[in-house]
């Protein structure tokens, strides 16, 4: 007589719980999640190689200089608290320059120089306020 032998059954895990459970957190993570807007392209129109014709009049330089605390100096002058981002007196002060320059017949040049070590938020916040303005003749100068 043969000896039966006894089947020892295997231990399975079964995968199908885990799956349910990975693609519930994936769709509760896609669900949660906030979208943020990337910034927006500011149009900005590089020079050219062109010489300009000798009656163009001549644009109406400002400076604007950006510090390593993010202090902004419009002509030299402080404008606004550097922990304000949206720079509300440097955008009056911008609006009513370009009013004057508008009214003489002058463009209005701005020139940013921004510290090295400077955050480049900062640099963004008066990049904005010259949009609010509407002032699309923009330089970059060594700081």
């Amino acid at each position: 007589m043969k000896a039966r032998r006894q089947k020892i059954q295997e231990d399975r895990v079964d995968l199908t719980p885990m799956i349910d459970i990975v693609f519930l957190l994936l769709i509760y993570f896609m669900v949660t999640t906030t979208i943020v807007k990337e910034e927006a392209d500011l149009g900005v129109k590089l020079p050219s190689s062109m010489a300009a014709p000798p009656d163009t009049p001549l644009p109406e330089q400002h400076y604007i200089d950006i510090l390593f605390d993010g202090t902004v100096l419009l002509n030299g002058m402080p404008t606004d608290n550097p922990d304000n981002p949206a720079l509300p007196n440097l955008t009056q002060t911008l609006g009513s320059l370009k009013q004057s320059a508008d009214r003489a017949g002058l463009k209005t040049l701005v020139i940013i120089q921004p510290d090295p070590e400077t955050y480049q938020q900062s640099v963004v916040n008066v990049l904005n306020a010259l949009k609010a303005v509407g002032i699309d003749s923009i330089s970059f100068g060594e700081g």
